[in-house]
């Protein structure tokens, strides 16, 4: 009974600490250019534009619909009212949940293996960073750890039941992002792998699998429609998912080596005045296996567990386009097959499981610590490995000086304001409170009389040429891999030059 409670309390702890490494000064980060893309998105479905998808580009509805119900419960409702925190609420939240679903797997994990694997799950440094940034991940990390537990049972319990929830659970991750192929094909072959490493053992007979699985893939295919036709209003939207596959368009810039990935997580780099790596996780996920085999301790659950990660993390490395934010979902089954590690080892020594806590212990404080510099003040300093393209501080504070010489005495106004070029984002969102802002993709002559001119570096000459004899030309940054100008008229420059300091 004793035991019990403590595990209650364990689970409470660990809830409170996962709330807390996602929650605390969530709008302290600048926004990402993904996140405020997607708040465009968002905003234009609160503004009663509705959803419609583009295969080319952005991802699924679920992030716009379930970030849709949270802004309209904090009565923001458009573009200018929406809020960093309200956009980030959902993904924090979906993260905390994340750490729950251990407990799907406390039968084969043990009730302190399943508590294991919540911890490395609530302090990764991977997972608490990018469940505090408003893009489709989260979503997709919270419903994959849900459907990958689904598989297991099925593939263990061929039921009609089963086959409609993993389908719905696999429809759901559809909905949220087209990713979700990497890892329906990874699932298949580690089961496939499974069935054949361990076929001496009491499997169904294959015929017992043949009417779940055409529910399952009914399922998955009625809940991605009802999600894609926007509730069979857009009767184009499924065709449109599946054309995804075939015409969805990455952004150049991110292709990376296959190794990638390992270099992130596992070697370890000295920057920020503290070492980056998550290998112990490797390094358990290893010991939990080994020990596994040698006192067969659910041995065959855990095998299936290191497919899985394996299979995804191959696929995801032989792709070119390569994100941090790609790896949540196969670094959560590794932290899963972390939790195997307390059954396996019951049958070592006493001195061999109190050496081994310990290093859990050292190695839960470490990720921690980790996590909250990572999500400090230097969340978005390019030296942070966690950091990707992130943007700078310089968009906020253009924002505030604009407003700043807007307030002086006899300044005229500072608006229209334009921008000059693509890939902006996202400074469309700083933008947000003046009411004309103009997008163009090259300068025309008439932008010489604007108050406030942007320009993206390709336009930047062109630029020079137009408004040099009307615009001072000032270089700010935008993300840590952009600068761009800001040409601000001679007569604005003046007055704010004049003007003495407070």
């Amino acid at each position: 009974m004793q035991m019990h409670r403590l595990v209650a309390l364990g689970w409470i702890a660990l809830l409170a600490l996962s709330l807390w490494l996602r929650l605390h000064e969530l709008e302290s980060n600048p926004i990402h250019a993904d996140e405020a893309t997607g708040a465009r998105i968002l905003a234009q479905h609160l503004e009663g534009d509705g959803y419609r998808f583009n295969p080319k580009h952005f991802h699924g509805p679920m992030l716009t619909w379930l970030s849709a119900t949270i802004a309209e419960v904090r009565q923001e409702s458009d573009w200018r009212t929406l809020s960093l925190s309200t956009l980030r609420l959902g993904p924090a939240l979906a993260g905390t949940l994340v750490v729950l679903t251990p407990l799907l797997w406390r039968r084969p994990l043990g009730s302190l293996g399943a508590l294991t694997a919540a911890a490395f799950l609530a302090t990764s440094p991977l997972l608490v960073y990018y469940n505090r940034i408003f893009i489709h991940e989260s979503w997709l990390l919270l419903f994959g750890m849900l459907a990958l537990a689904a598989v297991f049972r099925f593939l263990t319990q061929p039921s009609l039941r089963n086959g409609a929830l993993t389908g719905c659970l696999l429809g759901l991750m559809f909905a949220t992002k087209e990713t979700v192929c990497i890892s329906v094909i990874a699932w298949t072959i580690a089961a496939g792998l499974y069935r054949l490493i361990f076929r001496n053992q009491n499997f169904p007979k294959k015929e017992a699998y043949v009417k779940p699985l055409l529910l399952l893939a009914t399922t998955a295919l009625i809940v991605s429609a009802v999600c894609y036709t926007n509730f069979l209003q857009t009767t184009g939207g499924l065709i449109d998912a599946l054309k995804t596959f075939f015409v969805y368009e990455t952004t150049p810039g991110h292709e990376k080596p296959w190794h990638y990935y390992l270099n992130l997580l596992l070697y370890p780099k000295n920057t920020l005045g503290i070492w980056w790596s998550e290998g112990c996780l490797a390094l358990f996920a290893m010991l939990a296996l080994a020990l596994a085999f040698l006192h067969h301790r659910n041995f065959a659950c855990l095998i299936f567990l290191a497919l899985a990660v394996i299979g995804q993390l191959f696929i995801y490395s032989c792709i070119d386009y390569k994100t941090p934010w790609l790896m949540l979902l196969p670094w959560a089954h590794l932290c899963l097959l972390v939790g195997g590690i307390v059954q396996a080892s019951q049958k070592t020594t006493s001195a061999f499981r109190a050496i081994l806590a310990l290093l859990l212990l050292l190695g839960l404080g470490y990720q921690t610590k980790q996590s909250l510099h990572a999500t400090g003040s230097f969340a978005n300093d390019q030296r942070n490995p966690y950091a990707y393209v992130p943007t700078t501080r310089d968009p906020q504070r253009i924002a505030e000086w604009l407003h700043k010489i807007q307030a002086l005495p006899n300044a005229p106004s500072i608006e229209p304001l334009a921008v000059i070029g693509q890939a902006y984002w996202p400074l469309p969102w700083y933008l947000r409170p003046f009411d004309t802002v103009g997008y163009w993709r090259e300068p025309l002559p008439q932008h010489s009389n604007f108050p406030v001119v942007f320009s993206m570096p390709q336009q930047s000459e062109k630029c020079d040429a137009i408004l040099e004899g009307s615009h001072i030309k000032l270089p700010r940054s935008l993300r840590s891999d952009l600068t761009i100008a800001l040409y601000l008229r001679r007569d604005l420059w003046q007055i704010w030059m004049d003007t003495p300091e407070p």
